[in-house]
């Protein structure tokens, strides 16, 4: 099998930076990292190899073995090269893991940094430098070892990746400054933070990045928050977002401390509510700046529109022969150039309107609608008073193992009545989950429940592929 060190490598023969594999330990060793880096690579669920720093040469220890196949974990040949000074030259403080997936066709597709103690900011350093080599991960998961600065290296290079998963589950930050991959534009969709001790200030500046138009508001789409230790207070922070957010559709929120009134905060964002005057404003300001946009692409059009109209005519006056320059026929030519001038300017109005209906219908099909969650689309007027027609977007809620009671159940079933009655699309809620609360085994409401979530899956599985599996009830309780 094929060496992974650079160390049994021709000096001019050097790793690439697509080869994730060798360049990484590579790099740390010509950094001087103090740190051995351990690279298990995985495919289809198997470790076929391994990969690490190897500073032996330097430090004048034996040589440690780089190469394993998944058969000789634990082997004879294992066991000597631990007697020979492996143990010795590799402290478990001083030893980063890193699994590097790959895909049937060799492609990496995610990185997981598993069961560390201390991952040196260095290492996501050279990962930032190499991403863009890197085109088919999409996936990166830590689940230890981070510190202040780890998130800080991530964001550096989130946006120009294709990472669209990251999954932090356990790794816990005193810093508590899990929002700032959320700061930025980047292609980020699923953000786990299960089992982080979030509390409810840190769900404060999460939600905060989850606003409209906020980047993250417009590029995530699965939040998981379980496990933590949120309360009604970090409930109505992400009620507040949910205000405005239209591209969240997985909320989970189980095992942490609501009670009625967190989930109540919750369900009523999902339903009608009335808009306040700042969001109005702000909903007003957006349309403005959308209409000047909008403009100043048609006057674009129009003089571009105009300057092919131009060149057209020009080419055509090139390819035309000269006319004789005999009195009669010169004095006939003005003539008809003054008619045709007059008729020119009478339809001048006309052309400018052909120009302008063009141009408009070109940037409308490139610009689109006016997109907005406060649109004339997305509100109702009543009795003078602007009601938005509540959040139907967020399809899945995990609410289980809180402290709910039967006063959120009959919530819930008139939340699931007014999404069922509007009909929009996206419906609303299609999958819920209350398991592990204080709710009766069966009752009426629970009933309509599962009535309602199984009918409203049923469409929407109709309407994205057809399919005629049968759905299962997703409301449950203890």
């Amino acid at each position: 099998m094929e060496k992974l060190s650079n160390d049994d490598q021709p000096s001019d023969n050097r790793p690439t930076p697509d080869d994730f594999l060798n360049f990484l330990p590579w790099a740390c060793n010509q950094l001087q990292l103090e740190t051995t880096v351990l690279i298990t690579k995985g495919f289809q669920n198997e470790y076929v190899s391994v990969a690490l720093t190897d500073r032996s040469k330097k430090t004048g220890k034996s040589r440690i073995k780089l190469t394993q196949s998944r058969h000789d974990v634990g082997s004879d040949q294992d066991r000597e090269n631990s007697a020979s000074g492996l143990q010795q030259s590799i402290s478990y403080h001083n030893i980063v893991r890193i699994i590097a997936i790959y895909d049937s066709f060799e492609h990496l597709v995610e990185i997981k940094f598993l069961k560390n103690r201390q991952i040196p900011r260095l290492i996501f350093k050279i990962i930032g430098l190499t991403i863009k080599f890197l085109p088919n991960v999409t996936n990166l998961i830590i689940n230890s070892g981070m510190d202040q600065y780890t998130l800080y290296e991530i964001n550096k290079f989130l946006n120009i990746s294709n990472i669209t998963e990251i999954c932090l589950d356990g790794s816990f930050l005193k810093e508590g400054n899990y929002d700032i991959l959320l700061e930025t534009s980047s292609p980020l969709r699923h953000y786990s933070l299960c089992r982080c001790k979030l509390d409810d200030l840190v769900i404060e500046n999460i939600s905060r990045k989850l606003v409209y138009p906020r980047s993250a508001s417009k590029t995530l789409m699965i939040l998981n928050l379980s496990s933590n230790s949120i309360t009604d207070l970090g409930a109505s922070y992400l009620a507040q977002a949910l205000r405005s957010n239209r591209h969240l559709i997985y909320l989970n929120l189980a095992d942490n401390r609501l009670t009625d009134e967190g989930a109540r905060q919750i369900f009523d964002i999902l339903v009608e509510f009335p808009l306040t005057s700042q969001e109005l404003f702000e909903a007003r300001q957006r349309h403005m700046l959308y209409l000047k946009h909008k403009n100043e692409l048609i006057e674009v059009m129009i003089k571009e529109i105009r300057a092919g109209e131009f060149d057209k005519k020009s080419s055509r006056r090139k390819s035309i022969r000269p006319i004789s320059a005999a009195s009669g026929k010169k004095s006939k030519l003005d003539k008809e150039s003054s008619l045709k001038s007059i008729g020119d300017a009478k339809s001048l109005a006309n052309i400018d309107l052909i120009y302008y209906e063009k141009a408009l219908n070109m940037v409308e099909n490139s610009l689109g609608d006016f997109r907005d969650p406060y649109n004339s689309y997305e509100t109702i007027v009543k009795d003078g008073n602007v009601f938005s027609k509540g959040n139907n977007v967020l399809c899945y809620l995990n609410l289980a193992y809180n402290n709910l009671s039967y006063l959120s159940l009959k919530k819930l079933l008139g939340v699931l009545i007014f999404q069922k009655l509007l009909d929009r699309k996206p419906r609303g809620l299609i999958n819920l989950s209350v398991e592990g609360n204080n709710l009766p085994v069966t009752c009426k409401e629970m009933a309509q429940i599962d009535d309602i979530l199984e009918m409203g899956l049923m469409v929407h599985n109709r309407r994205l592929s057809g399919a005629k599996k049968k759905p299962q009830s997703k409301c449950t309780s203890r």
